[in-house]
């Protein structure tokens, strides 16, 4: 069953959740000190002109964007229980939910604190892609477990 189609999305949400943790996902640009700040993983930092200085942490974005891949691993390797696959799916989308709600509020709040403009990143848009992706994988899943009760009635 670790050959199915609902392995290739999860393998999917996996490996796009892993860009997501590595990637930038927004600027914040104060245009009248002109100062850029870089929102990632390891939290808000002022990039221009001074270098790399870290601003502020953003534990709860980091944590569920570490969660995701990790969860998505257990989903793919959890084959053999198919109703546990797709909980853990649904769980998946809405820690993926979650983030963008961390994102916004870390987001508002820089932006209300260092009085900048934000611009999102590439990388933002990946756990949208990843709700999309766990929604054609829980279908996937119940198409097999639809498939697996109708042989276990024929014996």
């Amino acid at each position: 069953m670790i050959q199915r189609i609902q392995t290739v999305y999860l393998l999917a949400i996996v490996i796009l959740s892993g860009f997501v943790v590595f990637s930038p996902l927004a600027d914040l640009i104060n245009s009248v000190d002109k100062l850029i700040y870089l929102v990632d993983f390891r939290g808000i930092s002022l990039i221009k002109p001074t270098g790399n200085m870290l601003e502020s942490t953003i534990w709860g974005l980091t944590t569920v964007s570490l969660v995701v891949p990790v969860i998505g691993l257990i989903t793919i390797f959890s084959y053999k229980t198919r109703p546990k696959q797709i909980r853990l799916t649904v769980i998946n989308m809405a820690f993926m939910l979650i983030f963008y709600v961390f994102l916004a509020f870390y987001i508002w709040s820089a932006t209300q604190r260092l009085h900048t403009d934000w611009h999102l990143r590439m990388a933002t848009v990946l756990p949208l892609i990843n709700l999309i992706l766990s929604y054609l994988a829980i279908g996937a899943i119940g198409k097999d477990e639809k498939l697996v009760k109708s042989l276990d009635r024929l014996r």
